[in-house]
């Protein structure tokens, strides 16, 4: 890991991107396995960012990895082709084998939640073929930074609970 960019480094990170016409339906709806793509791609920009942590250059030094154990996400509104969209992520648990992010994406200004998507990264080594557990640095890292407020246990009540928050924002 090279020095962080940001003090006190942040337990949500958030950037913008714009969708592609080429990840889009024919209706201009961004495409439901894109949003994947999206998500992972602006969390490895914004940890670098954030965190000066360059996960191909940590591999190629240590070996090891983080591959996604599974996904769980819910699309809640569409995203348009060429729509400016913001992307919010945080670590929501973490062991020492493994972490729970979470990916937000909204419309532009914050007002409309488009998907949420949970993903367990398990921590790998590579040349070993199997879990690793995280160095201590990492795990310094990740406890300052995993997200403070509870997370429910399971997705669909966190679902429900942004839902409910994106309502009284809209009321307020």
């Amino acid at each position: 890991m090279k020095e962080e960019t940001t003090n006190p480094k942040p337990s949500v990170l958030e950037s913008q991107t714009r969708i592609r016409f080429d990840h889009c339906d024919p209706f201009g709806h961004l495409n439901n396995s894109a949003f994947l793509n999206y998500f992972q791609n602006e969390r490895e920009d914004q940890v670098e960012a954030a965190y000066g942590l360059d996960i191909h250059a940590f591999f190629r030094k240590t070996g090891r990895a983080w591959v996604v154990g599974q996904n769980q996400i819910v699309y809640l509104n569409p995203a348009l082709v060429r729509e400016l969209v913001t992307i919010q992520t945080s670590i929501r648990h973490v062991t020492e084998t493994s972490m729970l992010v979470e990916h937000l994406m909204f419309d532009a200004e914050k007002k409309k939640l488009k998907s949420v998507l949970w993903t367990k990264f398990v921590y790998i080594d590579v040349r070993k073929n199997e879990r690793a557990q995280h160095e201590p640095e990492l795990m310094e890292l990740f406890q300052e930074v995993v997200a403070k407020e509870e997370t429910p246990t399971l997705f669909e009540d966190r679902v429900k609970q942004l839902r409910a928050q994106m309502k009284a924002n809209s009321a307020s």
